[in-house]
């Protein structure tokens, strides 16, 4: 605890130190900060899309004021904490350049500039008359500027003329004006001419008019029609080249699949195959031709489109064995377009060791090894082979549960796993997949594993599962696994663990020698992943799993038997029967580029009936843990008011259903360093009520008074392709007491022994 106080202590110091330093005593005479600016919006009438426009503008406002922290600047108090560095190298240069900013003073802001760019941004958005002015205030050696816009009402469109005369170009242009960006009544915004000029082009280039650019296109507004309206006539540039207005086909289709872009194709003209009407050119016959072609959507005799452009490239890259795939397009003659299809591929062996030190907030601190190789090739189909081996031991530093032999607990484990993806269905059914968008994938996995803990128990896992992988769209995704089946088997048990096994035939079931006869299906939904959305101020995550088991083969046994075998075994081991479900649902909103709010909630329901009376053990929930409810141990809550002697054998926590929410603040405090406040809550309960865990029954009247609740702060580095992060959580309540918590493993009063450390890498949610 000492320890504890220790580093509390020196933590809070550095962190008062610096937040405390606000860099005024480093100002000269007449000198102010910076402290940003903002835009009041003074008119008689609404304005729609008012707080779109206001964003609009404030990016217009420069330059950007240094962060503030709890009042402080941490960047100056860097800057100014390192000095003038000698040479540009060393600790006190890294301190000024990396941690540390220059103060942005008041002296910087040219405010006049930044009223003109306001005043023609909203001219821009048909403010015409639009005006103006600006105010400072002052307060502690800062000053903010208020830049105060007098609006008057905007102008509207009112009559939209399209370009005259005849020719497939005009046609074309008239015929896609059913999706025009702007419509009559609408508000003038010069940013619509903008992105309908885009539009068109799309549009344009999806039928064929390969050459036509958005330029190509211009608006005239005639604002002098009176009652604040605009005419907008649209044409085509006079000096738009002709070929401009033509509609090209393909002519020709070239695949070159092992194309080197220092010099070029080392494929011959005597290596070419023609599949589907494709000239596909490889020297080493790497990959099977159809295995390629079957993803390109471009074809001799279509119409081009942009769009079979774009998908071709996508399913290109998705099969994952190319690293550059470029599409080149020449003009032939009679409209007829050459495309040409350059394919570098990756390396197609590769291997990847990783070493770990893991520390997790059970007590648990130890090192793992995951080695795997990679063939991303394996068959000549684009098929991905992959072997995992992964191994791991961990001994408990802390916490009261000993084995029998009165050493600390520890374990290790071992696992081996394959995994062979091909890039389409292959099923039964025959399901074409070359219109698709995006790649299917079949997915065969085989492993094993063995985890040994040390006088308690070995578990032996083998794994086998066959299914499918695919998007539906880019924020859409499925899985869908009609077979995964586990074989698991305990042995070397030691007489503590069978003894509470015995007391207990829930739990003894849970971790019996058992099939997993299942099926799965999992949804997920991403809003992150849209183009464009990492701009949105709010994103939404969703994932559903569905899992059903051992149905099918007790449907079966019922059936040809008629036997009363309880429960029913395949090969001598029973099997599981059950349903489960769990839903994970967040939420993130950007308040803007340091602060975010994220929040999650979990929902989980399992069920055993038939041949099982209880989930087992993997298929179980738990709460608790660094990427739970913080503030206590892993798997270490519940089931409902349920509290375990934690001087007996080490028993993790587990029920049938789970429901757990999160909240977290995330900041920045300097660079790569950010930090969070979280508050944390859920809990876990079983379906029937076990006597060897009173309290642990679910109760629908009462169930929300026997959530466990735990805040805290949490520091995080964050270098943008790795996280690491520790979280300090501090538990408000414990169900198992219902009365302000202490911690289940830790017995003491005092306040910093309640504190529980979690190290982990990655953000929790």
């Amino acid at each position: 605890m000492i320890r504890q106080a220790k580093i509390l202590i020196s933590t809070t110091f550095i962190l008062v130190m610096i937040f405390s330093c606000s860099g005024v005593k480093h100002l000269e005479e007449g000198q102010n900060f910076y402290g940003g600016g903002q835009v009041v919006f003074k008119t008689k009438r609404d304005f729609k899309k008012k707080k779109e426009v206001k964003a609009e503008l404030e990016a217009l406002i420069t330059p950007t004021p240094n962060t503030k922290v709890l009042g402080s600047r941490p960047k100056v108090f860097f800057y100014n904490l390192a000095g003038e560095p000698k040479k540009e190298k060393g600790f006190k240069y890294w301190m000024r350049t990396k941690l540390g900013a220059p103060p942005v003073l008041m002296e910087d802001v040219d405010i006049y500039r930044t009223q003109n760019l306001i005043e023609s941004r909203l001219k821009n958005e048909g403010v015409f008359q639009a005006r103006v002015e600006s105010k400072t205030t002052t307060k502690h050696r800062e000053t903010k500027v208020t830049y105060i816009a007098y609006l008057t009402r905007p102008y509207r469109y009112d009559s939209i003329h399209l370009p005259e005369g005849d020719g497939p170009l005009v046609t074309a242009i008239r015929e896609a004006s059913d999706k025009m960006v702007f419509k009559k009544g609408d508000r003038y915004d010069l940013n619509d001419l903008e992105e309908e000029r885009v539009r068109l082009e799309g549009e344009l280039k999806n039928k064929g008019f390969y050459f036509f650019e958005d330029n190509h296109i211009l608006f005239r507004a005639d604002s002098t029609v009176g009652d604040r309206q605009v005419d907008i006539f649209m044409t085509v540039k006079e000096d738009t080249p002709e070929r401009a207005k033509e509609v090209y086909k393909l002519g020709e289709i070239n695949v070159f699949a092992n194309y080197d872009f220092v010099g070029e194709s080392k494929a011959q003209a005597s290596d070419t195959v023609v599949v589907d009407s494709i000239n596909y050119y490889s020297d080493n016959q790497e990959f099977k031709p159809k295995a390629i072609t079957d993803h390109v959507k471009l074809r001799k005799g279509n119409i081009y489109t942009n769009e079979d452009e774009e998908v071709t490239i996508d399913r290109l890259l998705q099969l994952d064995v190319f690293k550059f795939v470029n599409v080149s397009i020449d003009e032939m003659n009679d409209n007829r377009l050459r495309s040409n299809i350059y394919l570098t591929p990756f390396k197609k062996k590769s291997f990847r060791l990783e070493v770990q030190g893991v520390s997790k907030s059970n007590g648990y601190v130890g090192p793992n090894v995951n080695a795997s190789f990679r063939n991303r090739n394996a068959f000549g189909g684009a098929e991905l082979y992959e072997l995992t081996l992964n191994t791991g031991y961990e001994v408990q530093v802390s916490g009261q549960q000993q084995s029998t032999t009165g050493g600390a607990v520890n374990s290790y484990t071992i696992g081996i796993q394959n995994t062979f993806t091909i890039p389409r269905f292959i099923t039964p059914l025959n399901i074409k997949f070359n219109s698709f968008k995006y790649v299917p994938q079949t997915i065969l996995k085989a492993g094993f594993a063995m985890q040994k803990r040390s006088g308690f128990f070995t578990s032996y896992t083998a794994n086998l599962g066959y299914g499918f992988s695919w998007n539906e769209t880019p924020t859409r995704r499925h899985e869908l696994f009609p077979i995964d089946i586990d074989l698991i088997q305990i042995s070397n048990e030691s007489d503590e663990f069978l003894e509470t096994l015995n007391k207990n035939p829930f739990l003894a079931r849970s971790y019996a020698e058992q099939y997993i006869l299942g099926t799965t299906y999992s949804f997920y939904y991403n809003s992150q992943a849209k183009p464009g959305r990492d701009k949105r101020t709010s994103n939404f995550y969703f994932n559903g799993n569905i899992d059903i088991s051992g149905n099918v083969m007790h449907l079966a046994q019922k059936t040809l038997t008629s036997s009363e075998e309880d429960p029913y075994e395949v090969l001598g081991f029973p099997y599981s029967q059950f349903a489960r479900g769990d839903v994970d649902l967040r939420y993130y909103l950007r308040l803007d580029d340091k602060n975010k709010i994220a929040t999650r909630m979990l929902v989980g329901v399992g069920y055993a009936y038939g041949n099982s009376i209880s989930l087992p053990y993997s298929k179980s929930f738990a709460s608790g843990g660094s990427s739970s409810i913080r503030a206590f141990r892993a798997r270490s809550v519940g089931p409902g008011t349920y509290e375990p002697d934690t001087t007996q054998i080490f028993i993790d926590q587990i029920g049938d259903i789970k429901l757990e929410a999160n909240i977290e603040y995330r900041f920045e405090i300097v660079g790569a360093f950010k930090g969070a406040v979280f508050l944390d809550a859920g809990n876990i309960w079983t379906m029937r009520a076990e006597e060897e865990r009173p309290g642990g029954e679910f109760d629908p009247k009462s169930f929300y008074k026997q959530l466990a609740v735990g805040t805290g702060f949490g520091f995080r580095f964050d270098a943008d392709f790795f996280v690491v992060r520790l979280d300090l959580g501090y538990p408000l309540k414990d169900p198992a007491k219902q009365t302000p918590a202490t911690i289940r493993s830790d017995n003491t009063s005092s306040p910093l022994g309640k504190i529980v450390y979690n190290i982990a890498i990655g953000y929790p949610f």
